[in-house]
């Protein structure tokens, strides 16, 4: 805006300032054709007494550069004297006095009564460089003043423009992920502009109506939250009772690793998606994490211990999605392993995908406002590991298909 602004503003000066100058050289080269004029015509006036005065020629000077002549007339229009450049056909342009031109000189024609015609004359190009310096004059005057008024005027650009850029400092400056919304009016300030009061009015509005959202999303999580936590932990006490009283029911043991998993996903979303919830970082192995879930008929290879420091129930459920996505695609076995520190890659011997469809599902998942058409659970993973800072990739593998979470470290 300040660019767009800045050449506007430039622009306009720069064609005003042409504008003026064009129009002070008009009136400038008529003043110097008038004072020109004038001259001639005084030359005239002065001249006009000496010849007629004195039996001789008036001396002219012949050496240098010519730019004044004249003639003197009878009557009868015959030459009667005349200066060096004295021309007899200027008695043809000016009869009866007066200015009149040739394509050399400007003359001027005094009447002398019964003495006849006087007719001085000025080279024209002597007129032409007066205008030309005049106007060289005017251009470069006009031009110091342009180049004065450019820094000037981007200079008051930018200071009408700075509360702008202090607002948008605030904003950026405010913590939206740990402070009330509520708090942004008192952020941002008085507006140092009149014309600024709509924005911020607006964007105390705003605010407020966030707040009250997120308010609302509060309760509502902290009521969900209790309401569904007793009667899913009743489902999987009668189902761990029901399977004590009748063992080897394997129906009634899917019944219930689908409610542990239930269970998981749903206190873990409505903690995850809860605003202002912080998160309860402890240190974990991951593997031991991952054989306290429900796997079903998946096989977890043996391997190191994995040590984490996150959320243990945000965890499960990234786990618990990541499962379900391998049993979906017939993965029978899973491996757990450890890239680097805060880092897990869970691997499953599934249909995989190709390469083009690898790397445009990771592409997806990560693409701004993208729709959840596909890979749900994947979305899911993403935003525990964006939760504990973090971000998830989709390795390259030869067989099956591998997601690989990396959590930031606990400051």
């Amino acid at each position: 805006m300040a660019r767009r602004l800045l050449w506007v503003s430039g622009l306009g000066s720069t064609l005003m300032a042409v504008a003026v100058a064009l129009a002070a050289l008009t009136a400038v080269q008529e003043e110097v054709d008038e004072l020109l004029d004038d001259a001639l015509q005084a030359s005239a006036a002065q001249l006009a007494p000496l010849l007629l005065s004195q039996s001789q020629p008036i001396p002219v000077a012949t050496k240098g550069e010519v730019r004044f002549g004249w003639a003197w007339f009878d009557n009868a229009g015959r030459l009667v004297r005349a200066s060096a450049q004295g021309d007899a056909s200027w008695v043809r342009q000016v009869k009866a006095g007066g200015f009149a031109d040739t394509p050399t000189w400007r003359l001027h024609g005094h009447l002398l009564g019964v003495q006849g015609l006087l007719v001085v004359a000025q080279v024209r190009d002597e007129r032409l460089e007066a205008r030309r310096e005049v106007t060289e004059f005017a251009l470069l005057a006009g031009l110091g003043v342009l180049l004065l008024a450019l820094p000037l005027l981007a200079w008051r650009v930018h200071q009408e423009l700075q509360p702008l850029r202090d607002l948008a400092t605030r904003l950026q400056h405010f913590d939206a992920a740990n402070e009330e919304p509520a708090a942004l009016a008192a952020q941002l300030g008085s507006p140092q502009r009149s014309e600024l009061r709509p924005m911020h009015e607006a964007l105390a509005a705003i605010a407020q109506r966030l707040g009250e959202r997120l308010d609302f999303e509060r309760e509502f999580s902290a009521q969900a939250a209790h309401l569904l936590r007793t009667p899913l932990a009743g489902m999987d006490a009668q189902l761990a009772v029901a399977l004590k009283e009748s063992p080897g029911q394997p129906r009634l043991q899917r019944v219930r690793d689908a409610a542990q998993r239930l269970q998981h996903m749903v206190l873990a979303l409505l903690r995850l998606f809860r605003a202002g919830t912080p998160l309860q970082r402890q240190a974990l192995d991951a593997r031991v994490l991952l054989g306290q879930l429900p796997l079903g008929s998946l096989l977890l290879q043996d391997g190191p211990p994995c040590p984490l420091d996150a959320d243990a129930e945000l965890l499960a459920a990234a786990l618990l999605n990541l499962i379900d996505n391998a049993q979906r695609h017939g993965a029978r076995q899973l491996s757990l392993s450890q890239p680097g520190p805060q880092q897990l890659e869970l691997c499953d011997d599934g249909s995989g995908l190709p390469d083009d469809e690898r790397v445009a599902l990771e592409t997806r998942l990560h693409a701004p406002g993208a729709a959840a058409d596909r890979g749900l659970g994947l979305r899911l993973a993403l935003r525990v590991a964006q939760a504990h800072g973090g971000s998830l990739a989709l390795p390259a593998q030869t067989e099956g298909f591998a997601v690989r979470l990396s959590l930031a470290p606990n400051d």
